[in-house]
């Protein structure tokens, strides 16, 4: 291809004749002069050869459409008695090729609602101050308590080593 531009850029640019870029270039006058007329770089065209698979692509998109998770050695298995006679690599090429296309979407959100008091989470140590919580309920907070954000309503007492046992109002032991 690169040779072909250089025939064209020095005859029509240069000036140089198809008798000075033949012995230049070692090729045909002939081989020159269709250089010259081509208005396309050469190339090898080849016709596209059919696939092994390619009489088998329906049954096998049905087969995926049935179960997208088929393996592929049961894929091969299936296709065997209607006469395919793929490898293995090949069969799995394709399939890794299609199967996207017939898998479900994935899962992008995961929808978490907790209604008040349903959920709560302490941390296991000495808490150093009340804080109000919802209905005015004082919930004990430190500094690196992370989520004390629910009215727990539920949790009743506690005590700590050497002090009294503290009780919110209304919690059933109180």
């Amino acid at each position: 291809m690169e040779q072909w531009a250089e025939l064209r850029r020095e005859h029509f640019v240069g000036g140089k004749s198809i008798k000075q870029l033949a012995r230049s270039t070692g090729l045909s006058r002939n081989t020159v002069r269709r250089a010259l007329r081509s208005e396309t770089p050469p190339g090898y065209r080849r016709p596209p050869k059919a696939g092994v698979l390619e009489p088998f692509k329906a049954d096998i998109h049905r087969l995926l459409r049935d179960d997208p998770r088929l393996p592929g050695v049961r894929v091969r298995e299936l296709l065997e008695p209607l006469g395919c006679t793929a490898g293995k690599t090949v069969v799995d090429d394709y399939l890794r090729e299609v199967r996207p296309l017939f898998a479900p979407p994935p899962r992008t959100f995961q929808r978490t609602i907790y209604r008040p008091g349903e959920i709560c989470q302490f941390d296991v140590w000495q808490p150093r101050a009340e804080v109000a919580v919802g209905m005015a309920r004082p919930v004990r907070a430190g500094s690196s308590s992370r989520a004390l954000a629910t009215r727990a309503p539920a949790l009743g007492c506690w005590s700590s080593a050497g002090k009294p046992r503290t009780c919110w109002p209304g919690s059933p032991a109180a």
